[in-house]
């Protein structure tokens, strides 16, 4: 069936299912379990939220997801200007970014093999020595705009090799067939 040519065709988005949130009423603040919890003027309380960034490498400084860590993470909204939180609330964001995104860089490999598609790393670190598995690291690792590798473990957390080329001779051994 030929296509009708007369009419332009155009693509609407859908709308976001979130909120942008008034950075003046939103309050972050935790009690005596250390959960962060968030609440927005005295209309809502999250008991659990998580806090990230939405744009961790292009534009890090700005645009703050809140998530709520009791309901599967689902998005409760987005603060645009970070900066205009209050101080207390600013500080406990800071918080559960620098934990959030806590990434170890691989100085050394020490030992890594495979078995049934899982590969188990041994590698020293700028934070120590670490042992992690990661599944899928072909396909799960990231190559960042300044040539950074992000590898992702099984339980979430990220190891970044800065530079393959620069790791001694042995790491880039056990790597480079991976990569």
């Amino acid at each position: 069936m030929p296509q009708d040519t007369t009419k332009p065709y155009i693509r609407t988005r859908p709308e976001p299912d979130f909120d942008f949130l008034p950075e003046d009423r939103v309050r972050f603040f935790t009690d005596q379990t250390r959960w962060l919890r968030m609440t927005i003027g005295n209309d809502r309380t999250y008991l659990g939220v998580k806090v990230v960034r939405a744009f961790p490498y292009s534009d890090p400084d700005r645009y703050l997801g809140v998530l709520d860590a009791r309901d599967n993470d689902k998005v409760i909204g987005l603060i645009a200007q970070p900066e205009r939180l209050d101080p207390d609330s600013r500080r406990l964001a800071d918080g559960a970014l620098t934990e959030h995104y806590f990434i170890p860089v691989i100085t050394r490999v020490n030992d890594m093999r495979e078995e049934y598609g899982a590969f188990y790393f041994d590698v020293q670190t700028d934070r120590g020595r670490r042992e992690f598995v990661a599944k899928g690291v072909r396909d799960a690792t990231e190559e960042l705009e300044d040539g950074s590798l992000l590898i992702p473990d099984v339980d979430g957390n990220r190891y970044r090799i800065l530079d393959l080329e620069r790791l001694d001779p042995k790491s880039r051994g056990l790597l480079e067939w991976l990569f």
